[in-house]
């Protein structure tokens, strides 16, 4: 067993762990915070730890008990950490809250939490913190900590609490804190009703963390790149928790849009993603490369060519392997290049990856690995060894997970990384966890005959048309997104004759080939309106689906100008889809595509 589970396996709790990791690591970096020069500047282990002690004893200064909630509505950042490990270093149970949450969510999770604080970002958080506490009796208590700004008043500045720190006053907590105890409560974001309070413990998450460690070996020369949501189960664990666990640093993005650029300054090894983001980045680059001159285009494809067959489907003869020795210096090195040059691993989660989406990435030599889990499960259930990967799956059960496929095709899964139930929900517990300790996922799927895990869909989300057929419509969709010129689309049809489907075009791709058709110059929503640029994705729509069953064509589209957004209430923070909600908003659409028109 190598140091870093080691370590996790001897750990009483989290913050023990981190402490424990400081003292080996001393001086070298654990974050990288963004200089306003644009540079990364290393923040080492032994001041992160330093920053946790104090943070931690301002709480104990401020009478946080051990079991209190402390609620955290910060993007990531290094402050994030601090926070996390502090609010737990003094016995406290940390909420995290997404920072795309409306006013009434932010208000719901924080009164069902019971949090007593919220550290908070100044300025456009903390003004919505405020508008969500306003007129609310019930989070009358519920006491600001602001970072980065002003206070304003009954609120607290994270510089006054972050002051000096009392050790002897945290190592108490920390010694009181055993694995059975409460560490988070992390409130899923839902496609559907209100969010639950998954209750997880210290347990809960090491040994997630000692299943994880096995599978994908880090180094402390690792570097993460940060950018996914602290909020979300998988990146607070793999980005965050193993991170730290395993001695390597953290960098942050800025925000969202501006991955590429920080990628490129920051350097990292390692990132964690989802399908969605990967579909777009190929999407652009290929677009990009259709821009060159003719000589680029045709150099860049002999390469991708090359590399899809060596790389990407692990079948390239003695030519193609020749081909891409001589061509990978020329077109590979500078489209990795774009990627910071040292991007070494990918995990997706959250969501289906488009298998060639994944071989894609393969070729670029960027391999990217595909894990299936929920928050329920802290969250990691499988994952695709690196060495071992099959695409189309996510991987074999965690070896400290098991799983089985219940008698309807539901995945089962027991651990010890799996919750202790929902807060404040028994009955919603025992519907998802039953007497032998089995976590019902509410996904469909089976296990090859090497053990490796295939997810169909998700139960609630299953489609059974008119003939009686079942469709599982999240592979349709995974299919359809792969294709360059198609954004985004959801499939429709429970109870009707046949598949139709909503699709948000690639405006880059899209656009370039209307050029290339000689179409007249036009506006985007009047070339979305148009029928050459609909029966253009339907044809190639109708391609994509040539090899799947009669019953799971899409036989007509709904071209949307606009993509679905987590701003507009229809994707969730990971940008899942929440189906029922743009069924809800697109129904008129979508049922008039069985009457003709659309």
């Amino acid at each position: 067993m190598d140091e870093n589970r080691t370590r996790i396996r001897e750990a009483k709790n989290l913050p023990a762990l981190l402490a424990a990791v400081a003292r080996a690591r001393g001086e070298a970096p654990a974050q990288w915070r963004r200089t306003p020069d644009g540079a990364y500047a290393p923040i080492p282990y032994a001041t992160l730890w330093r920053q946790v002690q104090a943070f931690a004893s301002g709480l104990i200064r401020q009478g946080l008990a051990p079991g209190d909630r402390v609620a955290l509505l910060m993007e990531n950042r290094p402050e994030w950490a601090v926070a996390d490990f502090g609010t737990l270093a003094a016995g406290g149970v940390l909420v995290p809250l997404y920072t795309t949450a409306r006013v009434e969510e932010l208000a719901y999770v924080l009164a069902d939490a019971g949090a007593s604080r919220v550290v908070v970002s100044a300025g456009r958080l903390a003004d919505r913190l405020a508008e969500a506490l306003a007129g609310r009796p019930e989070l009358a208590g519920v006491v600001p900590v602001v970072v980065g700004g002003p206070a304003p008043d009954g609120a607290l500045r994270w510089d006054d609490l972050v002051d000096k720190p009392d050790e002897e006053a945290v190592a108490a907590r920390i010694g009181a804190l055993g694995r059975d105890d409460l560490a988070s409560l992390v409130y899923t974001s839902g496609t559907t009703g209100d969010p639950k309070g998954v209750m997880l413990t210290h347990g809960n998450f090491l040994a997630n963390l000692e299943g994880a460690s096995g599978i994908v070996r880090l180094t402390p020369d690792d570097r993460m790149l940060s950018f996914l949501p602290l909020a979300h189960a998988l990146e607070r664990t793999a980005g965050h928790y193993l991170a730290y666990a395993s001695g390597m640093s953290v960098a942050f993005a800025e925000r969202p849009d501006t991955i590429a650029k920080n990628m490129q300054e920051a350097r990292p090894t390692l990132l964690i993603t989802v399908p969605r983001v990967l579909e777009v980045v190929r999407a652009r680059l290929l677009a990009q490369v259709d821009k060159q001159p003719p000589r680029t285009r045709r150099l860049f494809r002999a390469w991708l060519g090359a590399a899809m067959r060596v790389r990407g489907e692990r079948r390239g003869g003695l030519v193609a392997r020749l081909l891409l020795a001589l061509l990978d210096p020329l077109v590979g090195a500078k489209v990795r290049a774009r990627f910071g040059g040292r991007l070494r691993l990918m995990v997706s989660g959250g969501a289906p990856l488009a298998p060639e989406v994944g071989r894609f990435f393969d070729a670029l030599g960027i391999p990217v690995i595909e894990g299936y889990g929920m928050t329920e499960a802290a969250p990691v259930i499988s994952v695709n060894p690196p060495e071992r990967k099959k695409f189309g799956t996510v991987g074999p059960p965690l070896p400290n997970v098991e799983v089985r496929i219940g008698p309807d095709g539901e995945i089962l899964a027991r651990g010890p990384n799996v919750m202790r139930g929902y807060w404040n929900r028994p009955e919603a517990t025992r519907e998802t966890l039953d007497d032998e300790g089995w976590l019902h996922t509410g996904d469909l799927g089976a296990l090859d005959a090497d053990g490796y895990l295939v997810i169909t869909d998700r139960k609630k989300d299953i489609l059974v048309n008119s003939g009686g057929e079942n469709i599982a419509p999240q592979k349709i969709e995974a299919r359809l997104a792969s294709d360059p010129c198609i954004a985004q689309a959801v499939v429709y049809g429970d109870g009707k004759p046949y598949l139709v489907a909503l699709v948000v075009p690639e405006r880059e791709a899209c656009e370039a080939w209307a050029r290339e058709e000689g179409l007249p110059e036009t506006p985007w929503e009047k070339l979305v309106a148009s029928k050459a640029l609909r029966r253009m994705l339907q044809t190639r729509i109708n391609r994509l689906l040539a090899g799947f069953a009669p019953h799971e064509q899409v036989r007509r589209i709904h071209l949307l100008a606009e993509p679905l957004t987590i701003e507009s209430g229809l994707l969730t923070p990971t940008l899942k889809v929440k189906r029922k909600k743009v069924y809800a908003r697109f129904g008129e659409a979508l049922e008039a595509l069985y009457e003709g028109g659309g």
